[in-house]
């Protein structure tokens, strides 16, 4: 039997929930620690927040300062900016093979490895006080306060570094302050880098989010950011490769000094009370955040079409052993055309073809069923295996197209190339 008190300790916690769920906007500032390990789950909980717009809105006189801290440890995985492709900048059967999770974030910027040695950190503001820069150099300051021995730069690309010893932060940091305004910069010679970051805007908001590599799995790292497809020819944004290195501190201490100092920064003179520190549990992001935006985050962030079909326009060029060049023309994750960019032939097979003009159309004819094959396919092993080994079952008897069997042969080593290829996939 519940007692009448209990019942009206329920009764209150269900009306607290409630109110949270359906209130325009927090009057706090609030430090959010997602203790999922899932990436989906934590990238659409960032998402649901940086979607609400009346919380970051504020009229231009305003001195309320609406601003909050994201921050979480994900269980293995690889994370690919907005406009990434994947197998250039991961690998993908790599990070499955291994049980991991691939995503696609909604934010630019590379390719990103996260494991229970890294921690993620994003901040929200509203677009009007948003400033990445100063993001990074609370950070940089907060590591320096804490551990003294650590001497950390904030480099060009909003990122930061580990110096040298002996070299001076406050004397580099003038003297990039000033490159910035003249030339382009350079990250000091024997650096490391040890977070990454991208951004993203709204109206209202303004969203930059950073790893802190502490302990993580360097080797781990160097295995699945190494490229699937390392001949793709693409205009879609590549990761830059940096010497990395950990900071060395523990996850207690490193989650402790960025509470603290996160709930600190975030109070502000306009709002009488401290900012808050929230734990949410997976499971209970829909208390915090408006429940049918995040659902659909998460199903978008855990769908193929997002992380796979999302990727930009790009092409992979292929020679077979007698000499043929192709290009497989790829869009939105799936084949959209194989094409024949030239034949290379041997002289001492000039004498054997009695007419070009009837090879090359046999070979159009040919190349032009195994497009009708392949067009629409996903760029998975599967997906294209399957589909060849039918093609090959129904087109056996391709070599009496032009009645030679050696056409048939450079038909066999396109398949045979095709079907290395998918193997990266």
């Amino acid at each position: 039997m519940f007692s009448v008190s209990r019942l009206c300790r329920i009764s209150h916690l269900f009306e607290a929930r409630i109110f949270r769920n359906f209130t325009s906007q927090p009057t706090l500032n609030r430090v959010y620690w997602l203790s999922s390990g899932n990436i989906y789950r934590n990238l659409a909980f960032e998402t649901a927040l940086f979607n609400n717009n009346t919380r970051y809105a504020t009229e231009p006189s305003s001195q309320i300062r609406p601003a909050d801290v994201v921050i979480w440890r994900s269980d293995p995985c690889v994370v690919i900016g907005r406009n990434q492709i994947a197998w250039l900048d991961a690998n993908p059967r790599e990070v499955e093979g291994r049980g991991w999770l691939l995503a696609r974030r909604m934010s630019g910027g590379g390719a990103v490895f996260h494991d229970h040695g890294n921690l993620n950190i994003s901040f929200l503001e509203s677009r009007k006080n948003f400033d990445r820069r100063k993001c990074m150099e609370f950070l940089q300051q907060t590591l320096m306060s804490r551990w003294t021995k650590l001497n950390v730069f904030v480099g060009p690309r909003h990122d930061l570094w580990l110096l040298p010893p002996g070299l001076s932060v406050d004397a580099n940091t003038k003297t990039v302050r000033s490159i910035l305004e003249h030339i382009a910069l350079l990250v000091p010679d024997g650096a490391f880098k040890f977070s990454g970051s991208a951004s993203r805007y709204s109206s209202t908001a303004g969203l930059h989010h950073c790893t802190l590599m502490f302990d993580t799995d360097v080797s781990a790292m160097s295995a699945v950011l190494e490229p699937a497809v390392p001949e793709i020819e693409t205009r879609a944004s590549r990761s830059i490769c940096s010497p990395v290195k950990n900071l060395g501190v523990t996850e207690t201490e490193l989650k402790s000094t960025l509470f603290g100092a996160c709930v600190e920064w975030l109070t502000t003179d306009a709002v009488d009370e401290k900012a808050e520190l929230i734990t949410v549990n997976a499971g209970e992001e829909c208390e915090w955040v408006n429940a049918k935006d995040f659902e659909a985050n998460l199903t978008t962030f855990q769908s193929w079409d997002w992380i796979y079909g999302s990727s930009p326009k790009f092409s992979i060029p292929m020679e077979t052993d007698s000499g043929t060049l192709l290009c497989l023309d790829c869009e939105k994750g799936r084949i959209k055309r194989l094409k024949q960019v030239k034949i290379l032939v041997a002289s001492t097979l000039l004498q054997r073809i009695s007419s070009a003009i009837i090879g090359q159309s046999a070979v159009n004819h040919w190349l032009d069923k195994l497009n009708e094959a392949l067009a629409g396919k996903p760029l998975s092993f599967e997906a294209i295996h399957n589909t060849l080994l039918e093609f090959e079952m129904s087109n056996s008897t391709g070599s009496e197209a032009n009645g030679s069997a050696d056409p048939f042969d450079d038909f066999s080593q396109i398949i045979d190339r095709l079907r290395a290829m998918a193997t990266c996939f």
